[in-house]
């Protein structure tokens, strides 16, 4: 997208695009939701499409920096620094990444070789190395992840950035 940036609005917890070409643009490549005059991008999506200066974003006429973006969206979500740099791994490896909300997830995530697909492939539960989870959150993630056939997929991230993928599931024996 050697293309002139996409200008969005910050509105609460999503940029608004209400360019034409930019909605088609962004929307082409998966990203946001659209909606009948406009595309919405989670702050995420927006940190990420900022960082490769695809698009710049607005709040009370000022355009934000990164920094100033990631400064707003950390009093929104204490975990946004982590779910970021998983989001941004999983992009550059090519996924088509979006909100895995409504599983309990932070991601859901589409397979590289057609990102057409109507249902994705896997669900990512995005955590710290230093903030354990109890054995039982993980099992309920495990089970949701199966009644809904997709697979899970834990994201560790460590002190320096780092991500290792962990594929959950069951075992029948």
């Amino acid at each position: 997208m050697a293309k002139k940036p996409i200008i969005g609005k910050l509105s609460g917890e999503r940029i608004l695009i209400f360019n034409n070409d930019g909605i088609s643009r962004l929307n082409a490549k998966g990203y946001g939701e659209l909606n009948d005059n406009f595309l919405s991008l989670s702050i995420i999506e927006g940190l990420y499409l900022l960082s490769k200066n695809w698009i710049k974003v607005k709040l009370n006429n000022k355009y934000l920096s990164f920094e100033e973006l990631h400064d707003y969206a950390q009093n929104i979500d204490d975990k946004l620094c982590i779910k970021y740099l998983a989001y941004r791994d999983l992009r550059n490896r090519g996924y088509t990444v979006k909100t895995g909300l409504k599983y309990g997830s932070d991601y859901r995530v589409y397979s590289r070789e057609n990102i057409d697909e109507v249902h994705s492939e896997y669900l990512v539960k995005v955590f710290s190395e230093d903030k354990p989870c109890a054995i039982s959150e993980l099992t309920g993630f495990v089970r949701v992840a199966h009644s809904v056939r997709k697979k899970l997929i834990i994201a560790i991230v460590d002190d320096d950035g780092d991500i290792v993928y962990y594929n959950m599931g069951y075992l029948r024996l």
